[in-house]
């Protein structure tokens, strides 16, 4: 008998696993080739000052030096590079919203996070409609794909990774344990991402999942690959002459394959901005899991004790994860109490029996 099945790898499910693992516990994961799965399309942002308002991000002060801790735990664990720290130039198009920053940044709570000295001359080369800007340091980017992947082989190698859609039909629930298709397991955790909406026994939940497309264009000679620059769209460097552009935010989607309407918009707005001439490369889409009220989905399932969802992430799971799947690992093995505004028991009115 294993102690755990997880069903998803993404981010969540890869963090998760390696928490368990870390308290000696044994494991099968299952993953259909990370189908649709967003951690395969992000950007892995790390950003401490979010939204139009300049808002700082949820707990940001715990969640960026645990996840930098974290990635350079699994950095030396499977030998690849996983995490670049970077600043994030935040570039302003309107005295409207310089205006608006110049109301935020007066705020001592985000003292640590703003760079001491800005040049708006920098940029003036390359980008157009610059009125302003601020650089937002603590930030950077995590290598999701690199990651899922190098997780994988690792589980692979240890016969503990099975390639399949999880055919919840097949699932049974006894007394103490749980079993599928010959696999028998204490506990077994759901961190499927947005495809949970399809799962019979968490679906009860309010999942608001977000489609996002996003480009991978070439940029000859782009002179800040080792900033993570906002203006309209992200462009932030992947490797030699490719960046992600992205992202588009659509919760009324019909259908998650990229769509040629919103790649021409993501077109749109980055010739409007880059004066610098670029090839699209690739356009991707995947749903985030995002929720209803943007605060992570974990915990017990409220009938079956050996049923357990780790969700929610949506669009900052690279750094709410690792906070999140320590706390959730501490709930599961050291009788830890989750903290109320994660745990899916807010919604305990929401379960029909």
């Amino acid at each position: 008998m294993h102690d755990y099945i997880i069903v998803g790898q993404g981010i969540a499910g890869t963090l998760v696993a390696h928490f368990l693992q870390k308290k000696q516990q044994t494991l099968v994961v299952i993953d259909h080739k990370h189908h649709q799965a967003s951690s395969m399309v992000a950007a892995g942002l790390i950003n401490p000052i979010t939204g139009r308002n300049f808002v700082k991000s949820w707990r940001i002060d715990e969640l960026i030096p645990f996840a930098i801790q974290t990635y350079r735990e699994l950095e030396q664990e499977l030998d690849i590079p996983i995490l670049s720290l970077r600043s994030v130039a935040m570039l302003f198009g309107s005295i409207k919203t310089e205006n608006d920053w110049l109301v935020r940044s007066g705020n001592p709570d985000l003292t640590n996070y703003i760079a001491p000295t800005f040049d708006l001359s920098f940029y003036t080369d390359f980008l157009a409609e610059l009125q302003n800007g601020v650089e937002f340091q603590q930030a950077g980017r995590v290598h999701l794909k690199a990651l899922v992947l190098a997780y994988q082989q690792q589980l692979e190698k240890t016969q503990t990774y099975l390639t399949e859609q999880f055919d919840y039909s097949q699932l049974e629930i006894r007394d103490n344990c749980v079993a599928y298709k010959g696999l028998v397991a204490r506990r077994i955790i759901f961190a499927e991402g947005f495809q949970a909406i399809h799962n019979p026994y968490f679906n009860y939940l309010p999942f608001a999942p977000a489609k996002g497309d996003i480009l991978i264009v070439k940029i000859p000679n782009y002179p800040a690959p080792n900033k993570l620059v906002k203006h309209g769209v992200f462009i932030i460097h992947l490797e030699k002459d490719l960046y992600w552009i992205g992202s588009t935010y659509n919760r009324d989607y019909k259908t998650t394959a990229p769509l040629p309407k919103a790649q021409k918009s993501l077109e749109e707005r980055l010739r409007r901005i880059l004066k610098l001439p670029f090839e699209v490369v690739q356009h991707l889409a995947a749903v985030r899991p995002t929720v209803r009220d943007r605060r992570p989905f974990i915990g017990q399932h409220p009938l079956f004790p050996m049923l357990y969802l780790f969700n929610g992430m949506g669009a900052k799971g690279s750094y709410l994860s690792p906070f999140f799947a320590a706390e959730f690992v501490a709930y599961l093995e050291d009788h830890q109490a989750l903290d109320a505004e994660i745990n899916i028991n807010r919604y305990a009115n929401y379960f029909e029996q």
